[in-house]
Order: C-alpha cells, then structure tokens, then sequence
C-alpha cells in the first residue's frame, strides 16, 4: 500500500507541532513595526510534525510505500494522512477535498487533537479521524486495518517500544529554529510526553495526556541516530517539561557529553524544575537556549487557572544564571487572563522588561477545545472562525477590557518590549546576526 503523509497544506507560515497540537500562527499587529516583528518569527521557525515521523517509520517497517507532501501536486496513492491544526483547518478540509477528487478510491485520514474534536466537519471530507496519540492505529493500519469514522488510539505507555521517526522521507532542510539555534541541519525529538502539571488552558493536555518519560539511554541512542543518519547539528526537545525528572535529564546531558555529539539544543521547563547544577550538566552538553513559561506578573490571577506558584526570587535567579552561562531564555506570557485588566497587563509587560530575556512570547489566552478552560468559559466565546484560535487574537469577553484593547495590548506588550534601548543594547550581538541574515541590505 502506498501511504500518502501529508505535512503541509498551505503557504501560510504555521507551525502544526505547536500548541499541543493545534498549532500557532503568529499575528503581531497591522502597524510596520508589528508587521516587521512578524515577519521575522514566521521566518526564523519552521519544526516537524513529530507524529508524522513516527507514523512514516511504523508504515516503513510493515513494509508499506511512503511519501511526504507538502505542496499542490498531489501524488498517487492508497492512503492520505492529513495532520490537522485548529490554525489552518479549511486549507486541510480543502485539500482532502482535492484529493477525494483526483482519486475517489483513495482513504484520507486525520490525526491531531483539533480532528478529534471537530469530527463532524472532517468526515465530509475524509474517511476517519485518528483520535488521541496515533501510533496505536498507525500500527493497526500497518497490518492492513483501515479505520472508519472516529477511531480512538490509546496512548503508548512505554515509550521505548517505539521506534524512532523515520525522516528520510522528509525534507529536513526546510526545518530550522532560529535564532535559538541556528546550526542545521535541525530537528526535533521527544524524550517525554506528557505534564504532571494541571493548568486548566493547557492544549498539551487535551492529545499526550499523562507524563511518560523515555530512558536516558533510549533518548541517547535516537540522537546517535540523528547524528549518524541525518548529520544533524541543532536539536530541540519538544517535551513541554523537560526537566521534570532532573536525574533523568541530568543521564541525558552526561550521555551527550560522554558521546561527544557537539550539538546546539533547546528545551522547554519551568524555573522550579531547574538548579545550577543541572544547568551546568546541560550547558556542557551544547545547551543553548531554553523556552520558560512565565505567563503573568501576577500569581493570584494564574492561581484561578490551577498554575502552580514559582518562586519569584528563585525564578529570576535561575534566569540570570543561564544567561551568565550564555544560554538563551524565551519567555512566554500570557494576556487576557480571565481577571486580568489594562493594568495587570502592563505589570506583566513591565515584568517581562525587567527580566528582560533574550526573547519575550506575548500570547492571547485561548480557549483549545479539550481543556478545562474551554469547558469553563464556552459560553463566553465570541469568535465563531475557528482559525482565529491563534493564540494571537482575543477570541473569548472579558469583563474588564473590550476584544479591540486586549488585541491593541498584545501589539503594544510586543513593541514596548523590543523596541527599547535595554533590550538592544543588551542583544545587540544577536540582532546584528539576525538583521544581516533578513534584511534586504
């Protein structure tokens, strides 16, 4: 059987592997300098579909013939797998249609969480959605099961058991991560899934539910076969708490350093799982950049969405160890909190000034259908385009700001961070880099 994996259905400049699932599409605001700040993030980022590659090595194994499309020509074949996002769901359901049209014969087939919650409108125009993580149907359909309507797919506890993903089908050098990497060839993997964590707006939640973790000694060999394979140089971690067993991520530095794989790599945790030792471990393994969510200046709001506290203090210590160390920190924020007002959001903004990291990440609250947030406050939805659930653009009522000063906040929280001596004169270095590589001069 011939298996179609399809990666990309569109031209615009979303990522499918973020937001849980979901995916994101950057949207800064209409100004020049908005725009220009957007042009420069749609630009620097561009990461794989991790499921596809798990899925193209389980259809491998059994034997089946894959090919990955990510553009108009649509190709011969048996089976289509289409990853859907909830950023750019009508290019999806509008490719399944042109594929049902050139070959009627032909199965499609939707994974991801946004899939697995709008079935209805999917199944006009495919033939079954994979819902939860699909490598358990992948492996059923690999044996010749072809699903029908709304198939679940338990989540794999050991995840050891899994094969590695297969991207020699793939064109890994369209895949980059910069400027927090900037070496390539670039990919990305996974060491754990999961959160042991309960913060009720969270889509990682609603697709990879319970934390499970793979051995240090399963993650070292997979980069081993990254390096061997691939000749990969950057790498990042897709494990929304990386550090969650920080033995366990320490085993994983030492095996790095001990096989020498001279790799430039990022990770995403939160500060309460980190400490200087650790850092020095990872740092030593090629550390270079670290994704924190910080979300809002005020715990008290972040205590009604079941955040744990993090330790102010110990937070800004840990930040400014790793930028002594050299290692970059992205900091995510999060605007328009239930309780939150004008004012709490220039505290944020004013917060995220003073810590001022290498890069700042001014995201809209959303409400991902599958949370405990969405649940709550349906009834408060006011966007009825599904697409607008970017992470960008005011979607939800709030009590204490209109939809227009929310969105005009997001582009100001953006401009008022960048655009400041500080900030430049602390990354000039790193600016310097990054305008000679975009700019067209």
């Amino acid at each position: 059987m011939k298996i179609v994996l399809v990666e990309r259905t569109s031209d615009s400049a979303v990522n499918k592997d973020q937001m849980g699932g979901y995916g994101i599409n950057t949207q800064v605001g209409e100004s020049f300098f908005a725009r220009w700040i957007m042009r420069q993030k749609k630009v620097l980022r561009n990461i794989p579909i991790l499921s596809l590659g798990y899925m193209a090595s389980i259809f491998s194994k059994g034997g089946h013939e894959i090919e990955v499309m990510h553009g108009d020509k649509i190709p011969q074949g048996d089976l289509f797998i289409l990853a859907s996002s909830i950023v750019d769901y009508k290019s999806e359901l509008r490719r399944a249609s042109e594929i049902k049209k050139k070959y009627p014969e032909a199965k499609i087939g939707f994974i991801g969480p946004f899939a697995g919650y709008l079935t209805d409108e999917y199944l006009k125009f495919g033939d079954f959605i994979i819902k939860g993580e699909p490598e358990h149907a992948a492996m059923e359909i690999s044996k010749g099961f072809i699903p029908k309507g709304v198939v679940d797919s338990p989540s794999l506890q050991e995840l050891d058991k899994l094969p590695f993903p297969k991207w020699d089908f793939f064109d890994i050098s369209n895949y980059y991560y910069s400027p927090s990497i900037r070496k390539k060839p670039f990919l990305s993997m996974q060491s754990s899934r999961g959160c042991a964590f309960a913060c009720n707006y969270c889509p990682y939640l609603t697709y990879q539910k319970n934390w499970r973790a793979r051995s240090p000694e399963n993650v070292i060999e997979e980069i081993k076969y990254l390096k061997d394979r691939f000749k990969i140089k950057g790498l990042l971690f897709r494990d929304p708490l990386f550090t969650l067993d920080k033995e366990r991520s320490r085993q994983i530095a030492e095996g790095m350093i001990k096989n020498k794989f001279n790799l430039e790599w990022a990770c995403e945790t939160r500060t309460d799982l980190l400490d200087e030792s650790l850092i020095d471990s990872m740092y030593k393994a090629g550390l270079k950049a670290i994704n924190l969510g910080i979300e809002s200046a005020r715990q008290d709001l972040l205590d009604k969405a079941s955040r744990k506290a993090v330790d102010i203090k110990r937070q800004e210590r840990i930040i400014r160890y790793c930028e002594k160390k050299g290692i970059k920190i992205i900091a995510f924020y999060l605007l328009g909190l239930p309780d939150d007002t004008v004012q709490t959001i220039k505290e944020t903004v004013s917060y995220a000034k003073k810590l001022n990291t290498f890069l700042a990440q001014f995201h809209i609250l959303t409400p991902f259908p599958g949370t405990e947030f969405y649940r709550r406050i349906k009834k408060l939805i006011t966007e009825p385009d599904w697409e607008k659930f970017n992470s960008f653009t005011p979607v939800v009522r709030n009590k204490n700001m209109s939809k227009e000063t929310l969105k005009n906040l997001k582009e100001w929280a953006f401009l008022n961070y960048y655009f400041r001596f500080s900030y430049i004169r602390k990354q000039f270095k790193h600016l310097v880099q990054l305008w000679r590589k975009f700019l067209p001069f």
